[in-house]
């Protein structure tokens, strides 16, 4: 590995962790600490996966699980601001969501399942998906007022 390429690794992780210690401090466990409780790595392993997210396939799962977790936080935070200013809001989205949810997870699974069959990119493009349409519905809620 060329000095150049080792130093911007460096550069990357010293900002993955900086980012994880500024998130960690507003909002509990990091999304490192997460992966790294779900999947038995430590921390370290993890902010090395998630530094070469193309290196590998489980460099991959690993990024796609960190940006199913990002757009999942963003979806809950903005859930709970319209909950926060019309309480009216909580059943209504409470039950758009679980419906929405369970279609989500189910849609993914099969879309991801007929792409890579039980292949190593499995969960990789299940958590696209995922992450896919928790986008997707986090600009619907935005966009819409809530009764």
């Amino acid at each position: 590995m060329s000095a150049e390429r080792l130093a911007k690794r460096m550069v990357l992780l010293l900002a993955l962790v900086s980012a994880s210690v500024a998130v960690r401090a507003a909002s509990g466990p990091t999304l490192t600490e997460i992966l790294a409780q779900r999947s038995g790595l430590t921390p370290q392993e993890v902010v090395s996966l998630l530094a070469s997210c193309d290196a590998n396939p489980t460099s991959m799962r690993f990024c796609a699980w960190r940006d199913q977790l990002i757009a999942e936080r963003r979806l809950q935070q903005l859930i709970d601001e319209k909950r926060t200013a019309s309480p009216k809001c909580a059943a209504a989205l409470a039950q758009k969501l679980a419906a929405w949810q369970k279609r989500r997870d189910q849609t993914c699974k099969q879309s991801a399942q007929r792409q890579w069959g039980n292949g190593s990119m499995l969960s990789a493009a299940e958590a696209m998906c995922q992450t896919d349409r928790t986008k997707q519905m986090t600009q619907s809620i935005s966009a819409n007022t809530c009764p």
